[in-house]
């Protein structure tokens, strides 16, 4: 019996953040990482950001900023484990040079979306031809 492993390439996206060039390896159609890739959008939906009171001190000055920033910084933690968890340990912060930037988080999920969705029929075709002579008839 001769037994062939299916090689598929991984995708491969090549970024620049401050001169210094990363790459990125994933496979879209492994269910695992799709899994984690469609969990981030339940995740992202489910995210209830914090209720803000701003206080205003003896003199007059409000720490709403500091409260909103606080709450951006929270989000943007939250984003991190997301891309960290689709995309492996280190990714959050390859993508935004150790900076706390969710704009960039989110354009790149966004930008790997695409991937995930054109995978999709083919990796049904995939499973669904695997059976054909099989069992479920």
């Amino acid at each position: 019996m001769k037994y062939t492993v299916n090689t598929e390439k991984p995708i491969a996206i090549e970024f620049d953040v401050d001169g210094k060039i990363s790459t990125i390896n994933f496979y879209p159609t492994d269910l695992s990482t799709r899994q984690k890739f469609y969990e981030t959008y339940e995740n992202l939906k489910n995210y209830k950001p914090k209720e803000i009171v701003p206080v205003v001190d003896e003199n007059g000055v409000s720490n709403a900023e500091l409260e909103n920033t606080r709450e951006l910084k929270r989000f943007t933690d939250f984003l991190c484990e997301q891309v960290d968890g689709i995309y492996g340990a280190g990714t959050a912060t390859l993508l935004t040079g150790g900076r706390c930037d969710p704009s960039e988080l989110i354009r790149f999920i966004c930008e790997t979306a695409h991937f995930f969705t054109q995978t999709s029929d083919k990796l049904i075709k995939h499973y669904t031809d695997a059976i054909k002579g099989g069992v479920m008839k």
